[in-house]
């Protein structure tokens, strides 16, 4: 939560060292792959002739299926840095050597080889980019990743033309490389090599740490289980398997209009080659343009939400595009068809990466590629066989109009159905989130329930001292509380939290003792005094967990708010006062030997600090924020009129009451 998703650029999230480094890897290597992937295909078929070629491609295909998901097995036990860079490196020596050894199963072996590569640097990207790129960025960063990737594809054709035609005159005017005028796609393969190094070079200067789940040495039967459970967890998730079957049928969709748009832009439009490279430019631009909006849509609706509206109204759109008998009324909608793609692709990358656990990441990821190559050759395959056997012919509507019906167009309304069937899954996980994160059930408590917040040093048990004592002078029955540590359970938990020995405390297992403490807290203390109507006024609660572990500790605030939601029954305080002061002066104020959370450097302690800042922006109706950098006095009397006000009263100031700082403040 150090930054809100409202105030994330590109410009912003360009400004991250580590993600510029990890772009410009991934641009200029994508450039060397689609060129390398125009320049195979060239020297296959000079080579091998169209059968070559067939064999080639398809070799480059089936990996996906077999050694897909163990990639993403060595994704999250294998150091996900070191296992980009070498296949980087592998990559680089293969595409090198294929102008020397124009053998058909070379050629084969090395499309394989090169695919698997690509298969396993894929997952380790997708699992580490949470981990240098913060989670208010990631639908911004999965879009220009995805853009680095497929952005380069059309300049591809014009790079390797030039380096084609570089290589037939330097062939014909260098003695040493006299080569080149019988092969001039290998100066393409070569440029293709050294891509890949310049990328192995930027990610091997990133900070990316190492898998919690690192493998010691390789063990078969620990690799199946872990494949297994990979496997269990997506089948399983209510989640995650919606998202993941959304993407893969945004490239089902892609595969149609591929595969069956040559035959519809000719029978139906009228039109020929042209129009179809029109149709499929107006695809990959509304893509493009999608990727880069959706970083600015999630500003404005919940991410599932616009990940399955992108999905329904892709399969509209493709019904939509089937049913057009004119290339100027199909532009616009094949536009719009790869806007809705590109939306939905990146912001379920997005879903995907915040919800799995990252020990957990590659084998999701490794999946997800899985679907998406069935997608493809779904879109690809199996349609256009669909297409021959449903054809229809033409037929007779109201008055003199017909109405004609090939293949092409029925298939193509049959495959925007079964997009609309997707896009209705994907509903489900709208509805199992909302599931998670239950309404609050304070409401039915008649009492009133009052926390105070901020970070070390604030001066909160002072001011809630005096509140408590301003109240029950009112004749309030109050119950003044803490945490961690207000029950004999808390105590114990409490001890741990703090203990500066504590110092190997795992930051996902601080959290859950947290969690663990506030749900006894709840049951033990606040529950039954708010049932009795009274005034409970606690040190800490909720947001102190949200500001500390998921900001401080980088877990993640929604993740955080989910356990906290599920240890309390979805309790939240009526009132929260934000004590604010600067981090820097806050720690200056405390005296004596420091705990485990006082000694944590001042980077950790700004985080905390912008995270209580932005929940209280994003949570007006329940924070009050107090400026505590003035006296104690002065505090306690905005304090108090915060509180009047809240409950529409007048404060009556009453006897005044003599505030000096408690002699144990609670610290979190």
């Amino acid at each position: 939560m150090a930054t809100s998703e409202e105030s994330v650029t590109y410009l912003t999230l360009l400004k991250n060292g580590n993600f510029l480094r990890f772009f410009l890897a991934q641009s200029v290597s994508s450039l060397g792959d689609w060129v390398g992937v125009i320049a195979i295909a060239s020297l296959a078929y000079r080579n091998f002739g169209n059968g070559g070629v067939g064999l080639i491609m398809s070799a480059r295909v089936l990996p996906g299926f077999f050694v897909g998901p163990l990639t993403g097995v060595l994704a999250d036990r294998w150091d996900r840095k070191k296992t980009m860079v070498l296949a980087d490196i592998s990559r680089a020596v293969i595409v090198f050597s294929l102008p020397f050894v124009p053998n058909l199963a070379y050629f084969l072996l090395a499309s394989a080889l090169l695919e698997s590569l690509t298969l396993a640097w894929g997952p380790a990207k997708d699992a580490a980019l949470p981990h240098f790129v913060p989670k208010a960025h990631l639908t911004h960063a999965n879009s220009l990743s995805l853009i680095a990737i497929y952005g380069p594809w059309p300049l591809a054709t014009v790079v390797f033309a030039l380096l084609a035609g570089l290589g037939n005159l330097l062939g014909d005017r260098v003695a040493v490389l006299s080569g080149l005028s019988g092969s001039p796609e290998s100066l393409a393969l070569w440029t293709d090599s050294v891509t890949f190094a310049f990328s192995a070079v930027m990610i091997s200067t990133l900070a990316i740490p190492v898998s919690k789940g690192r493998l010691g040495k390789f063990d078969l039967a620990q690799v199946k289980r872990d494949l297994v459970e990979g496997l269990t967890f997506v089948r399983d998730h209510p989640q995650v398997r919606p998202w993941m079957l959304g993407i893969a049928i945004t490239f089902t969709a892609a595969g149609a209009v591929f595969s069956l748009g040559p035959e519809f832009v000719t029978s139906i439009l009228g039109s020929g080659p042209t129009g179809f490279g029109f149709v499929i430019g107006f695809f990959g631009t509304g893509m493009m343009v999608g990727l880069l909006a959706a970083g600015l849509l999630i500003k404005r609706m919940k991410k599932d939400v616009l990940f399955s509206a992108s999905i329904l109204l892709l399969g509209a759109g493709l019904i939509a595009l089937a049913s057009m008998s004119s290339l100027t009324a199909t532009l616009p909608i094949a536009g719009a068809l790869g806007f809705f793609a590109g939306v939905g692709y990146s912001v379920g990358y997005s879903l995907m990466q915040e919800t799995t656990e990252d020990e957990l990441r590659g084998r999701t990821f490794s999946a997800a590629y899985t679907l998406i190559r069935i997608g493809t050759l779904g879109g690809l395959g199996f349609f256009p066989l669909v297409a021959d056997r449903v054809q229809i012919g033409t037929v007779q509507l109201p008055g003199d109009a017909t109405l004609a019906l090939p293949g092409s167009r029925v298939t193509l309304w049959l495959a925007g159905l079964l997009v609309i069937v997707g896009g209705v899954q994907s509903l489900r996980a709208i509805r199992d989130r909302e599931v998670a994160q239950p309404a609050p059930s304070k409401r039915a408590l008649p009492g009133y329930f009052v926390v105070f917040e901020g970070g070390e040093g604030a001066g909160k048990s002072t001011q809630m001292t005096a509140l408590v004592k301003w109240l029950e002078a009112r004749g309030n029955d109050v119950v003044e509380t803490r945490e961690p540590g207000a029950t004999r359970v808390g105590e114990r938990i409490r001890g741990l939290l703090l203990d500066p020995g504590a110092t190997d405390l795992d930051e996902r297992a601080e959290a859950l003792l947290y969690a663990a403490d506030r749900a006894q807290h709840v049951a033990e203390v606040i529950r039954p005094a708010l049932a009795k109507g009274k005034i409970v006024v606690s040190d800490r609660f909720v947001d102190s967990s949200l500001a500390y572990q998921g900001a401080g500790r980088e877990l993640g605030v929604e993740r955080v708010l989910e356990i906290s939601k599920w240890a309390t029954g979805g309790l939240m305080p009526d009132l929260v006062f934000l004590l604010k002061v600067d981090s820097v002066t806050a720690l200056e104020r405390i005296d004596g030997e420091r705990d485990r959370l006082e000694r944590e450097d001042a980077a950790f302690h700004e985080r905390i600090e912008g995270a209580y800042a932005q929940l209280a922006r994003q949570h007006p109706d329940r924070f009050a924020v107090i400026d505590a950098n003035r006296t104690p006095s002065e505090v306690h009397e905005d304090v108090k009129t915060a509180f009047g006000e809240r409950l529409g009263e007048a404060t009556d100031p009453g006897e005044a009451i003599p505030l000096r700082p408690q002699p144990n403040p609670v610290v979190r």
